[in-house]
C-alpha cells in the first residue's frame, strides 16, 4: 500500500470515528477554569444576599454612629467581602482539597448565621457547598469520607436551624426555608453516586473488553504456531525416522532424508520469524498508536536473531551481534498460491497429495486465504501422524459464494478422533495432538461464519470438509 492510500485509508478512520462527549475533551486546566467562574459567581451571589443583612446587625452590635464611620457599614462590608471571597476560593480549589473546601463553607454558614441574627440569607452557603459535595461523592472512592461530608452537612444544617428558630420561628421550614436546601444536599448526593457508579461501570467494561481482546489474540496466535509447528514437526519426526532406519543400508536415502529436515525446518523457522517480526512491531507501535501494544511483552531479541540467523546459512555467530538492532522483516502470510510447496512439504514426509482444484479460481480476502491454507495444512499433518497411509486427495472447490475445502485419505480409521470431534475437545478422546488441530480447524471455520466437519468414513479413511463464505466474483 503506497504511502498516499495509507494517509487516505486513516483519514477515512478518523472521519467515521465518532467524536468523545464535550466532559471527555476537556483537560484538567478547563475544570479549573470552570470551577474559577463557578466560585466567583457563587461569590457575587452571596456577597449581594448577605451584605444587608450582615451589614446590619454588625453595625448595631458595634454601636458606632453612622456619621463617625468613614465609609457605610464599613465593618459589615469587610466580614462580607471575607465570607465571599473565601467561599470563591473554597469553590475555585475544590479539585485539589475538596474536604478542606467543604468544611471552610460549612464553618462560613454557621458564621453568617450567627452574624446575621439567625436570617434565612444565611443559607445561601449551602449552594456551593452543593457544588463541592457532588465532586466528593462522584469521585472519593472513601464510603467512610464521604459519609463524613453528608453527616458533616447535615449537623451544620442542625447548627443553623438552632441559631435560626428562635429568630424566624417555623418559617424556616416553609419554601423559602430548610426544605429546597434539604432537596438540593439530597440531590447532589444522588447525582454524584450515580456519576461514580457510572465511572466505576465503565472501568470495568473497558478492563473486560481488554482482557477478552487480549484472550483472543493470544488464541489466535497459538493457533498458529500449532499449525506452523505441528506440520513442521510431524514431516521432521517422519523423516528423522526414516534417515535412521535406513543410514546404515541406504545413506543416500537418509542424506535425502536429512536434506528435507533441513529444508523444512528452514521453512518452519521463516514462518516462525515472520509472526515474531509482526508481534514485535505491533508492540513498538502500541504506545504511539492505539496503545494496545503495551498489553503483551515484546518478543525477545535474542530469539527473534536466532530464527533469523537460522533461516540465513552461511551467517557467523557474530551476525546477531551486529544485526540485533534491525527489526524483523514482515513476510506475506502463507495463502492458496504456497500449496505447491506444502505439498512438497508432505510429500517428503511419505504423503503424495493429490490435488483437485474446481470452480473459477479467483483473489480471495486475506483471511480466508490465510484460514484456508490452515486448514489443509493441519489436514495434511494428521494425516501424516494418524492415517498410516501413503497418499490423500485435496479437492478446492471455488463457488459462486463459497470455498468448499475437502481432504480425504483412505488409511486407518482413527473412531476416536470423531469422539473428540463430537465431544469438542481432545481429552474425553485421549488424543495428545489430534483433538488440538481439530478444535483449530473448526475455530478458524467458526470466525468465519462457514461450516467445518471432521470424521471416520465407513470402513477406513477420515475426511475435513470446510465451508468458508466469501464474496462473489465480480461483487
Amino acid at each position: 500500500m503506497t504511502p498516499a492510500a495509507i494517509t487516505q485509508a486513516t483519514v477515512g478512520d478518523v472521519r467515521t470515528t465518532p467524536r468523545p462527549p464535550l466532559t471527555k475533551r476537556l483537560r484538567p486546566v478547563h475544570w479549573t477554569v470552570i470551577d474559577y467562574c463557578a466560585g466567583a459567581f457563587l461569590g457575587l451571589i452571596i456577597f449581594a444576599t448577605i451584605r444587608s443583612s450582615v451589614g446590619y446587625h454588625v453595625r448595631a452590635i458595634s454601636a458606632v454612629p453612622v456619621q463617625v464611620q468613614v465609609i457605610s457599614a464599613s465593618p459589615g462590608t469587610l466580614i462580607t467581602l471575607a465570607v465571599s471571597a473565601g467561599a470563591t476560593i473554597s469553590v475555585a480549589t475544590r479539585r485539589k482539597r475538596p474536604m478542606t473546601s467543604l468544611c471552610l463553607l460549612l464553618g462560613g454558614s454557621v458564621l453568617v448565621a450567627v452574624l446575621t441574627g439567625g436570617q434565612l440569607a444565611a443559607l445561601c452557603l449551602f449552594a456551593p457547598a452543593v457544588y463541592v459535595l457532588y465532586l466528593i461523592v462522584a469521585s472519593f472512592d472513601n464510603r467512610r469520607a464521604v459519609g463524613h461530608a453528608l453527616a458533616g452537612v447535615f449537623l451544620t444544617m442542625v447548627i443553623d436551624a438552632a441559631i435560626m428558630i428562635p429568630h424566624n420561628g417555623g418559617t424556616i421550614l416553609h419554601g423559602g426555608g430548610f426544605i429546597p436546601v434539604i432537596f438540593a444536599v439530597v440531590t447532589a448526593w444522588s447525582l454524584g453516586y450515580i456519576v461514580r457508579q457510572r465511572r466505576r461501570y465503565t472501568i470495568g467494561m473497558q478492563e473486560e473488553a481488554a482482557s477478552k481482546a487480549v484472550a483472543v489474540e493470544r488464541l489466535r496466535i497459538a493457533r498458529e504456531l500449532h499449525d506452523v509447528v505441528a506440520h513442521s514437526m510431524s514431516v521432521i519426526a517422519v523423516q528423522a525416522g526414516y534417515g535412521q532406519y535406513v543410514i546404515d543400508g541406504q545413506p543416500a536415502d537418509a542424506k535425502e532424508a536429512l536434506g528435507a529436515i533441513a529444508a523444512t525446518s528452514r521453512e518452519a523457522l521463516e514462518e516462525m520469524r515472520r509472526m515474531l517480526g509482526a508481534l514485535r512491531q505491533a508492540d513498538e507501535a502500541g504506545p504511539s498508536g492505539t496503545g494496545l501494544g503495551a498489553a503483551e511483552p515484546a518478543a525477545p531479541a535474542g530469539l527473534a536473531d536466532l530464527f533469523s540467523t537460522a533461516a540465513r546459512p552461511g551467517i557467523s555467530q557474530a551476525g546477531p551481534l551486529r544485526d540485533r538492532q534491525a527489526p524483523a522483516p514482515l513476510f506475506p502470510a502463507p495463502g492458496l498460491t504456497d500449496l505447491d510447496a506444502l505439498f512438497a512439504r508432505t510429500a517428503r514426509a511419505g504423503v503424495r497429495a493429490q490435488f483437485q482444484r474446481a470452480g473459477t479460481p479467483r483473489d480471495l480476502p486475506g483471511t480466508i486465504e490465510l484460514s484456508a491454507y490452515r486448514i489443509i495444512q493441519e489436514a495434511l499433518t494428521n494425516v501424516v501422524k494418524h492415517a498410516r497411509a501413503s497418499t490423500c486427495s485435496v479437492l478446492l472447490d471455488y463457488g459462486q459464494d463459497e470455498l468448499r475445502i475437502e481432504i480425504t485419505d483412505s488409511g486407518a480409521g482413527v473412531p476416536e478422533l470423531a469422539l473428540a470431534v463430537a465431544g469438542g475437545g481432545a481429552a474425553a478422546a485421549g488424543l495428545p495432538s489430534g483433538g488440538h488441530g481439530i478444535i483449530g480447524m473448526r475455530e478458524r471455520v467458526s470466525l468465519l461464519g462457514g461450516e467445518f466437519t471432521a470424521g471416520p468414513l465407513p470402513g477406513y479413511g477420515f475426511q475435513v470438509n470446510a465451508r468458508l463464505p466469501v464474496p462473489r466474483a465480480g461483487a
